[in-house]
């Protein structure tokens, strides 16, 4: 079988998140088990290649992240006998091959609010036309990563939706094993959607009942320097960058609580990797949060810093009840494997039934 998938961004694109984790460890899967042919039409970045093959998957290059839907779009309708299925991966904006009777539309998550934490009043326009264009897109098989983008799908009008949900490619190695002083851990971009600077309020907040707490900063982003600024006076703050993922996951291992105040998630593979450490996560009560964390299992939804503030000092003032907690996270994430992920995205696309 024959497949091409457009994505904006691929996995070698440093701006790259979870949804181009999620295309290239589905599209590498169905190449290994499956014996498909996978190509990923996609944007080029600073010193990208044109084409390039990774893990068996064939990358192609043109345009920037605004063009490359046009460019893609192109390649679609020209090479749209050579493929069996064609997956249309919408990020806010498609790749308009609504009308081709083997596409298949691929969603993580709708941006709505997005729009304006990142254009302010100029991502009204975007915000308007975003469900428009989704619209498009009714009649076609639609696949996503969680119950809350389902949800956002049906008021749309979509009829035939599948969940393939998210997995975690990397795991702790060796013992759990937690800091002897209370830590909690930030782990995303530092952009304005992951709402960082109420990780440090959150922190803040803390640490003003439990001193010795401290705060691990994992990421890169824009808001970087704003956040170093804020967070000066504050003691116990270490900004990591980025890390390898290896170091990543020593450090899940290590902390005590994942802070999520994101403005909404696809899914929220972070708590998932933080679950598998044994770290809780306590996250804000949005959509995507609301699928990947367990409330009161393996976590807490909150509606605010306070609350959030509230429930963190509650994990790390008692020892029983963190001890239950981050044996179920262990537990949790061990259902968040690839390999089942591949398969159910096989058999949804083969069989393109509800």
């Amino acid at each position: 079988m024959k497949i091409l998938i457009l994505n904006r961004r691929d996995i070698a694109n440093p701006s790259g998140g979870g949804a181009e984790l999620y295309t290239h460890e589905i599209a590498s899967g169905l190449v290994a088990k499956y014996g498909c042919e996978v190509v990923v039409f996609s944007s080029r970045f600073e010193e990208s290649t044109e084409e390039a093959t990774i893990d068996g998957v064939k990358y192609v290059r043109k345009g920037n992240e605004v063009t490359v839907h046009l460019w893609g779009f192109f390649y679609a309708v020209k090479n749209r006998t050579r493929f069996d299925h064609i997956i249309d991966e919408f990020n806010g904006i498609g790749f308009f091959t609504f009308f081709l009777p083997d596409s298949i539309l691929l969603i993580h998550q709708l941006y709505k609010e997005f729009w304006f934490r990142e254009l302010g009043a100029a991502g009204a326009f975007p915000y308007v036309l975003e469900p428009l264009l989704l619209r498009l897109y009714r009649k076609r098989l639609a696949i996503t990563v969680s119950e809350s983008t389902k949800e956002d799908l049906k008021a749309r009008g979509f009829g035939e939706i599948r969940i393939v949900m998210n997995a975690i490619t990397d795991r702790p190695e060796g013992e759990v094993k937690k800091e002897a002083d209370p830590t909690i851990v930030f782990l995303g971009r530092l952009k304005s959607t992951k709402r960082p600077e109420d990780a440090i309020e959150i922190f803040r907040k803390v640490k003003q009942h439990v001193p010795a707490a401290r705060l691990w900063m994992i990421g890169v982003g824009p808001l970087e320097k704003d956040l170093r600024k804020r967070a000066e006076g504050l003691t116990d703050i270490v900004f990591f960058g980025w890390v390898k993922d290896k170091e990543k996951m020593g450090l899940l291992q290590r902390a005590h609580v994942l802070v999520v105040p994101s403005v909404r998630e696809g899914f929220g593979i972070n708590v998932i990797e933080a679950a598998s450490a044994g770290c809780p996560a306590v996250g804000y009560d949005v959509p995507g949060l609301r699928d990947s964390i367990r409330h009161g299992k393996t976590g807490y939804l909150t509606g605010s810093a306070d609350e959030a503030a509230i429930r963190t000092i509650e994990l790390l003032t008692d020892p029983a009840a963190y001890g239950q907690m981050s044996r179920n996270c262990i537990d949790y994430a061990k259902g968040f494997d690839w390999r089942k992920r591949v398969d159910e995205f096989w058999e949804t696309m083969s069989s393109g039934k509800k």
